[in-house]
């Protein structure tokens, strides 16, 4: 997978996270992920939707974790 933006590589080593079963580390990329997300809905012309893999990387932490804590 060719990754260009933050958020992807925020995305591929949160899935590593999972697979390590480092919850305190995936808990902080999902973080990471908030807050990118976050700063990109806030620039003006910037309309970048929320992603499948967005979606996945929330799913795969609650799947292997049991929880997604949010802020």
């Amino acid at each position: 997978m060719l990754t260009r933006r933050l958020s992807d590589k925020i995305i591929a080593a949160h899935e590593t996270a999972c697979e390590e079963n480092h919850k305190v580390i995936a808990d902080l990329l999902l973080e990471a992920l908030e807050v990118d997300l976050s700063r990109i809905s806030t620039k003006e012309g910037d309309h970048r939707a929320w992603s499948k893999e967005m979606e996945e990387a929330f799913t795969l932490h609650e799947k292997v974790f049991g929880t997604v804590k949010t802020n």
